[in-house]
């Protein structure tokens, strides 16, 4: 499991997989841009940098893994577009 998805989550909802079954997606907010850590990509892709920022987590349907990894945004407002372009049009966010 990764460190992201202890996170508690700022914006929660669901996500209709081929528009019929309910999955979960989650955004959480975290303080650390995680890189790449490839050595042949530049020092501020690669690089884990500090910096407030969103990252998208989702389930697929009957999926026991950890949480997928759907993105990440500078801000919260960018997250849930990313989230809503990924998954498909029809996400329903919990107010």
């Amino acid at each position: 499991m990764s460190p992201v998805d202890e996170l508690p989550a700022v914006k929660c909802g669901q996500w209709f997989y081929a528009g019929l079954t309910t999955c979960p997606v989650r955004i959480v907010r975290h303080h650390t841009l995680y890189g790449t850590h490839d050595p042949e990509d530049p020092p501020e892709l690669a690089d884990d940098q500090e910096a407030e920022c969103y990252y998208i987590r989702y389930h697929l349907p009957r999926l026991e893994s950890p949480w997928l990894d759907g993105g990440t945004a500078w801000s919260l407002r960018e997250a849930v577009f990313l989230a809503e372009r990924k998954l498909g049009p029809v996400v329903s966010w919990d107010d």
